[in-house]
């Protein structure tokens, strides 16, 4: 797995390398074939593609995804293949492709590819700006929303070491652009890795800092998880 994972990595590094080469930049200009290609090989089309309909259904713009991710009607396979057909139609558009990446992993979440799709936005859009317009948060609250996913399966599969190095790369470029609910519930995931890597007392201090430095919903569970690491620590 973590073989697959690297060689997808590097493909999409090259990739972002030859672009460069040519003085385009990722997710803008005429390389639209290039990252739809690097998107397809990170995100293949799950199984259950072919029998799940999105006739009359598409995306063509974020107001068109955001619409469409609040329409009641629709299954989340069906959100899920509707978004990615819109990444294949509109590689550079980056509002659509870096939403719809973020959204999509609640549109199937037995997806097996989720963390190569979750990379590839990081790869890719990791400097993106969310538009704010009727939106009350940050501009870098998608890509927050990405790193917290994706922080959350490297967790679940003991890849402690991949969440610190995400997440301290977050704080450290885009802390001050994502809001203070995001940055609480990465911090949760921050302190389980470093915990579970071996980093008890950075833990306790990445918990510590969440409380004290940010003002969202999740305080009462940052303040029983320090209490708790403190508790095994003595």
């Amino acid at each position: 797995m973590r073989k697959s994972r690297t060689r997808l990595l590097t493909a999409a590094v090259l990739v972002a390398l030859a672009i460069a080469a040519t003085g385009c930049r990722i997710g803008g200009g005429g390389e639209g074939g290039e990252i739809r290609a690097a998107f397809e090989e990170a995100a293949p089309k799950p199984q259950w593609w072919d029998g799940v309909s999105t006739k009359g259904v598409k995306i063509e713009t974020y107001a068109d995804l955001l619409a469409y991710w609040q329409n009641d009607e629709r299954s989340e396979n069906q959100f899920f293949k509707a978004a990615y057909e819109a990444i294949q139609r509109h590689p550079v558009d980056d509002d659509l492709v870096a939403n719809a990446i973020n959204l999509m992993p609640h549109g199937d979440s037995a997806y097996p590819h989720t963390v190569t799709m979750l990379e590839f936005a990081m790869d890719h859009y990791f400097d993106y700006d969310r538009p704010l317009g009727n939106y009350q948060g940050k501009s870098g609250d998608t890509v927050a929303g990405i790193v917290r996913q994706l922080a959350g399966i490297y967790n679940r599969t003991s890849d402690y070491g991949y969440t610190i190095a995400l997440v301290e790369k977050l704080l450290y470029l885009r802390e001050t652009e994502v809001n203070d609910q995001l940055l609480e519930l990465v911090s949760l995931e921050y302190a389980e890795a470093l915990y579970s890597f071996g980093r008890s007392d950075d833990a306790i201090v990445a918990l510590q800092t969440a409380i004290d430095r940010y003002d969202g919903d999740w305080e009462k569970k940052l303040a029983d998880q320090l209490k708790k690491y403190q508790r095994r620590r003595r």
